[in-house]
């Protein structure tokens, strides 16, 4: 005979749970030959006509837990089918030892990829939008962006050969139409040359060696030195409105930066974090004049923003886009370390008119014209 303790007791296969309450003591018959691991108990219960509750059971002399997968009845007794229990048998060893654990209830990483759930073609979309406004410090259009021009001229704030001016497109516009619409600036006698004659000989686009236009906001620009004079070549032009001098190579440079909230997978706080990596998450990103561009799922996951930044040479045009992404509670973004680095020609050129004139047909056009002195005027812009 041996004594065992039988319960109702709910659980699963793969689990450690040992029953918490006290169960019922009966004394059982073993067969002449068992396994440890499995046997039949004959059990004379009360009842033997009503089929007996119990589902598992422990014997103290064998020091562990089994199922009961079956009960059958035969000549008055009921026969318990047992099947130990391995995992609620050695609950205490497993608990101290140091194992790989696939999958787990109490506790899990949720970073590991579970592929146990089916996946579906369904697909949801979700993004974040950042307007030009928000990032420029103001919305940049064509009438507002910010016009910068190279002019070779008499200026000790030149860089070189060449000084840099920043300013809007209306005072820019008003240079051009000052420059362009009349030769008096030149201080040239009529009576030395024609005021027609003046505008045919002299093209002031000449000295203008670059001219772009940038998406930033003239009207919050505040980098280099104000001025309201221009020096082209051998003239000075007064501007309508004040331009900036860039004078050194610090204040051409233009950096601007936003962040943008990164979307999340549907899933990702009920299934795991893992929904946030490819394939269950891919994440594109267009950033014009840069590109488009599909992150790596590891860079974002676990983070809440992406950091977007530009720094930009306006006497090149070429920029510099930079991204990084840090979680809430983080203090700022690790420039120093982007994960993804590109470059563009943000700054759109904008045609000047470059203008050569062909001395042979000139020459011949003063001759039609019977100009005095052809040859020494002719030669001497030729030369």
């Amino acid at each position: 005979m041996i004594q065992v303790t039988l319960w109702a007791f709910d659980k699963r296969r793969n689990s450690t749970k040992q029953p918490s309450t006290a169960g019922t003591v009966f004394e059982g018959e073993l067969k002449s030959a068992f396994s440890i691991s499995g046997f039949e108990l004959k059990l004379n219960l009360t009842n033997q006509l009503i089929a007996p509750i119990y589902n598992y059971a422990y014997v103290e002399s064998f020091r562990r837990y089994y199922f009961i997968t079956d009960w059958y009845y035969d000549s008055g007794f009921w026969y318990a089918v047992l099947a130990v229990d391995v995992l609620a048998s050695y609950k205490t060893e497993i608990g101290g030892s140091t194992q790989f654990i696939s999958r787990a209830y109490s506790n899990y990483n949720p970073l590991i990829i579970d592929a146990s759930y089916p996946t579906t073609g369904e697909v949801s979309r979700s993004g974040d939008f950042i307007t030009p406004a928000s990032f420029w410090g103001a919305n940049p259009t064509e009438a507002n962006g910010l016009i910068v021009i190279g002019v070779v001229g008499a200026s000790a704030s030149g860089i070189g050969a060449v000084t840099y001016y920043a300013m809007s497109m209306s005072v820019f516009n008003a240079f051009m139409n000052s420059m362009l619409s009349s030769i008096a600036w030149a201080n040239i006698s009529t009576t030395e040359i024609s005021e027609e004659l003046q505008k045919a000989l002299i093209n002031p686009t000449q000295y203008i060696t670059f001219c772009k236009w940038f998406p930033i906001d003239a009207g919050s620009f505040t980098q280099g030195t104000a001025t309201s004079s221009l020096a082209l070549g051998w003239w000075t032009f007064s501007l309508s409105g004040n331009a900036r001098v860039l004078n050194t190579v610090g204040s051409a440079w233009v950096l601007r930066s936003n962040e943008m909230d990164i979307p999340k997978h549907p899933q990702h706080i009920g299934r795991g974090l893992f929904t946030e990596f490819s394939p269950y998450s891919t994440y594109m990103l267009k950033f014009l004049p840069f590109g488009v561009f599909e992150i790596d799922s590891t860079e974002l996951a676990e983070k809440d923003t992406l950091g977007i930044q530009v720094s930009c040479n306006l006497m090149t045009g070429d920029a510099v886009l930079h991204l990084s992404a840090k979680k809430i509670t983080d203090a700022s973004y690790n420039w120093a370390s982007p994960f993804l680095v590109a470059e563009a020609q943000i700054g759109v050129p904008l045609p000047i008119g470059q203008v050569s004139a062909n001395m042979g047909n000139f020459k011949n056009a003063l001759i039609a014209g019977a100009v005095s002195g052809v040859d020494a005027i002719a030669s001497k812009f030729a030369g």
